[in-house]
């Protein structure tokens, strides 16, 4: 199935479609900085830089998918909570009517847990407006192999319906139990050998902030966020025994990309802690869910 990826950021809805078997077409990024990123990784795919000027009737028939995570900043909790008509978060609008000139089989849409009570019944009610059945879920980012607790909600619209029957998501086989393996798998891989001998340690600690100066180590990471640069939630303890703050490439495993995915690129450190989008695995979990559907 070919994709056109909208909101593109560094390309995390991308990889994942493309892990699952898909291949992008386009992207639209407006950020200079993270079209830099999807250069060097896809340099012959074409990049609108606006979603507001792109032409979705010229990709009528030539993609199967729409996917993109619009902006969150006017929804989020920790944003300016000016909801879904909001500056940034308004441009749903643009997404809607890319979706509606596309006319793809599946668009896949991405948003903070916010959204849940703060703009999901407009999007559901508009995607059912352009003829689009839609079903959504929330992942969290630790039950898709990557140490990162990420709440965030998918929505998969079909234009040619959905079954009444139909469990596209597949939620009866993604439960807490069938998910352990993968939590146990990380809590044994972060525990910390302290007793007194030679040569380096094993294992990996996440230290969580809880109040401006405590911290408390929990299993997994929390949130990753832009502002981390310079507010930073987390501190962790290697097998050096040293603690310190996360680095941009231990933030690009816990988002389940290659560590050396931003190398090469004269990115500064805050841009290198700015990119934050979605979590790979979980994206090619719902590529693969696509394909069964």
């Amino acid at each position: 199935m070919r994709v056109l990826d909208l909101f593109s950021g560094i390309g995390g809805f991308s990889l994942g479609l493309e892990r699952a078997g898909m291949e992008t077409v386009a992207f639209c990024e407006f950020d200079k900085h993270a079209r830099k990123v999807l250069e060097k990784h896809w340099p012959n795919v074409p990049i609108h830089e606006d979603v507001r000027t792109l032409d979705g009737k010229q990709y009528r028939g030539a993609v199967d998918v729409v996917c993109g995570g619009f902006p969150c900043q006017d929804i989020s909790i920790a944003g300016k909570n000016a909801g879904i008509n909001g500056d940034k978060s308004g441009l749903w609008s643009e997404y809607k009517r890319i979706i509606n000139e596309a006319r793809p089989r599946f668009a896949i849409i991405e948003n903070v847990s916010a959204f849940l009570g703060r703009g999901l019944s407009c999007v559901l009610s508009d995607l059912a407006e352009i003829g689009y059945d839609a079903t959504y879920t929330t992942f969290d980012s630790q039950f898709f192999g990557v140490p990162q607790r990420r709440r965030r909600v998918y929505i998969v619209a079909v234009r040619d319906g959905i079954p009444a029957d139909a469990d596209l998501f597949q939620t009866e086989q993604r439960t807490i139990e069938k998910c352990g393996e993968q939590m146990d798998h990380h809590i044994e891989g972060r525990k910390r050998d302290t007793s007194p001998r030679e040569g380096k340690r094993k294992g990996f600690a996440f230290f969580t902030r809880q109040r401006s100066d405590q911290f408390d180590e929990l299993g997994v990471s929390g949130t990753l966020a832009k502002r981390d640069y310079k507010s930073f939630t987390d501190l962790v303890i290697g097998p050096d025994n040293i603690l310190r703050r996360v680095t941009p490439k231990e933030r690009m495993l816990l988002q389940g990309f290659p560590s050396d995915w931003l190398d090469d690129l004269n990115l500064s450190n805050q841009q290198l802690f700015s990119f934050n989008g979605m979590t790979v695995p979980a994206v090619q979990h719902i590529g693969g869910l696509l394909y069964d559907f």
